[in-house]
């Protein structure tokens, strides 16, 4: 029992850990590198990690892969999962689901005595990444001098 639960982790553990590579690589060549976010990539890939789901899904993957009566179904399943995941290197995919998990729209910032509209782009450790009306690449200002209203 052990060893099949270790083994179902394991496995997809690999599989899980795949699809979420090619989101992640997705992601930073068509959503990142389009509007110049020079957030390190790692730091992107660590701060934006949900660790029960990802341990979730890789017992639920490995298990269903390895032990399931229906393994060929899933199997099936997850190729096109991969296809799917894929589809983020294509632009437009892939900048319509950054947008969809980073930003944040219309908001209103304050720098000093200084307020202007804009959307956030992306929430590093240390930097805002905004993206203003008629400026095509984003804007890095610290957390530290600007406030969020």
């Amino acid at each position: 029992m052990i060893i099949a639960v270790v083994t179902s982790f394991l496995f997809g553990f690999i599989l899980v850990g795949l699809l979420d590579f090619l989101l992640f690589i997705g992601l930073k060549i068509s959503y990142f590198d389009a509007y110049n976010i020079t957030e390190y990539f790692n730091v992107i890939f660590i701060d934006n990690q949900n660790l029960i789901l990802f341990v979730s899904l890789s017992l639920l993957f490995g298990y269903l892969m390895l032990y399931s009566r229906l393994s060929k179904f899933f199997d099936t399943f997850y190729i096109i999962l991969l296809i799917v995941f894929a589809s983020i290197f294509y632009k437009p995919v892939g900048k319509f689901v950054g947008e969809k998990l980073f930003m944040e729209k219309n908001k209103i910032f304050k720098i000093g005595d200084t307020r202007f509209r804009g959307d956030i782009l992306y929430v590093g450790r240390n930097y805002y990444y905004i993206k203003r009306e008629g400026i095509k690449s984003a804007i890095r200002l610290s957390k530290e001098e600007l406030k969020v209203l």
